[in-house]
C-alpha cells in the first residue's frame, strides 16, 4: 500500500491521522485484463492530485488502497479501512457503487471525507435530482424516465442517458428518426431529456450543511460521434463569476441538498437566455485534478478543516 507522511510543525503535534484514499478503478474495480485505459488514467490523475494536496498538510499518514487480485474489492476495502481514521472515496455513481463504499465507511465507524451514503443515493439518481431541483425552483432540464415502448416526438432532439450514469457514459443524442432506429435495447433504467444546445459548464464546490464555496467555473468540451457523447477536454477556471451568478446557483443547490458534504461538482447548460442545472456529482470530478495547479487551492485542506479544525 502506497503511503505518504506529512511533515509536523512542532513538538506539541496532534496525533497522526491515518487517511485511506480509495479510487475504485485503480483499486481493483475491474478485472486486471478489463480495466478501461481512459478510466484508469483519470483515476490515477485524481489520486495523484489528492496525494499532492495531503503532502502539504500536517500530521497525516495518507495511504492509497492498491488492488489485491486474491481478494474481492469489497473484502479488500473493508479490511483496509479497519486500520485508518478517515477514508476518501472516489468511485462512479452507477450501479450504486459510490453509495455502497460510502456505506462501508459509515458502518465501520470511520470518518467519511465525502458526502454520506444517503445523500449520494439521491444525487446519483438523475430523476430524483430533477425532482428535488424542481421543488426548490432551481432551473433544470425537464426529465422523465425513458420507456422504450413509448412513442416520442422524433422531430425534436432528445438526450437519453442512464439514470445513474457517470460522465457521458452511454449517453445518446437523438437528432433524427435514424438515431431512433439504431438505438440499442437498453437493459438498465434510463432517463430522457430535451436536448438543449448550450455551453456545458461545471462548477467545482465545497459543500457543508447547506452552504457552498465556489472554487472555480469550468468549461466542458464534448465530442459527438454517431449520436454518442464523449468528453474531450475540460478547461478549468475558464469562466469568472463576475456577477456572482454561479455562486448563487451553488448556494441554492447546497440548500436544496443540505446533506451533500465536501467536494461536489455541478453540471450546467448555459444558453444566452438561461442557465440550467443538469446533474450533481457527489464526488471528486475530473476538474479537481487541475485545481491546485491552476488556482493554488488545496481541496483536501479545505475538506479536512471542515471536520478536524
Amino acid at each position: 500500500m502506497f503511503s505518504v507522511h506529512s511533515a509536523t510543525q512542532s513538538n506539541h503535534q496532534k496525533p497522526l491521522l491515518k487517511v485511506l484514499i480509495f479510487e475504485y478503478v485503480t483499486s481493483g474495480g475491474f478485472p486486471a485484463e478489463c480495466v478501461p485505459e481512459s478510466l484508469a488514467n483519470e483515476g490515477k490523475m485524481m489520486v495523484d492530485a489528492l496525494l499532492r494536496n495531503f503532502v502539504a498538510l500536517q500530521n497525516t499518514d495518507v495511504r492509497v488502497m492498491e488492488r489485491r487480485d486474491t481478494l474481492s474489492i469489497d473484502v479488500n476495502f473493508r479490511q483496509q479501512i479497519q486500520d485508518v481514521d478517515a477514508v476518501w472515496v472516489i468511485a462512479p455513481e452507477f450501479d450504486g457503487i459510490l453509495e455502497k463504499f460510502c456505506h462501508y465507511v459509515e458502518k465501520a465507524g470511520k470518518k467519511l471525507l465525502t458526502s454520506p451514503a444517503h445523500a449520494v443515493a439521491i444525487a446519483a439518481n438523475k430523476f430524483e435530482t430533477f425532482k428535488k431541483l424542481t421543488v426548490a425552483q432551481i432551473p433544470t432540464v425537464p426529465t422523465t424516465v425513458f420507456k422504450q415502448c413509448q412513442s416520442y416526438d422524433k422531430t425534436r432532439e432528445w438526450i437519453i442517458k442512464p439514470i445513474d450514469g457517470a460522465g457521458a457514459e452511454n449517453t445518446f443524442l437523438m437528432m433524427s428518426p435514424e438515431n431512433w432506429q439504431t438505438l440499442p435495447h437498453l437493459e438498465k433504467q434510463f432517463i430522457i431529456q430535451p436536448h438543449i444546445d448550450g455551453e456545458k459548464i461545471s462548477l467545482s464546490c465545497i459543500f457543508n450543511q447547506g452552504n457552498a464555496v465556489l472554487l472555480c467555473v469550468n468549461l466542458q468540451i464534448f465530442d459527438i460521434q454517431n449520436g454518442i457523447f464523449s468528453l474531450k477536454t475540460i478547461r478549468v477556471n475558464e469562466r469568472e463569476d463576475k456577477n456572482g451568478d454561479y455562486q448563487t446557483i451553488a448556494t441554492r443547490v447546497a440548500q436544496a441538498f443540505p446533506d451533500l458534504w465536501g467536494y461536489v461538482g455541478i453540471d450546467l447548460i448555459q444558453t444566452p437566455q438561461a442557465c440550467f442545472v443538469l446533474e450533481i456529482n457527489p464526488r471528486l470530478t475530473t476538474s479537481f485534478a487541475q485545481i491546485d495547479a491552476t488556482l493554488g487551492i488545496n481541496v483536501a485542506k479545505m475538506v479536512m478543516s471542515l471536520c478536524y479544525d
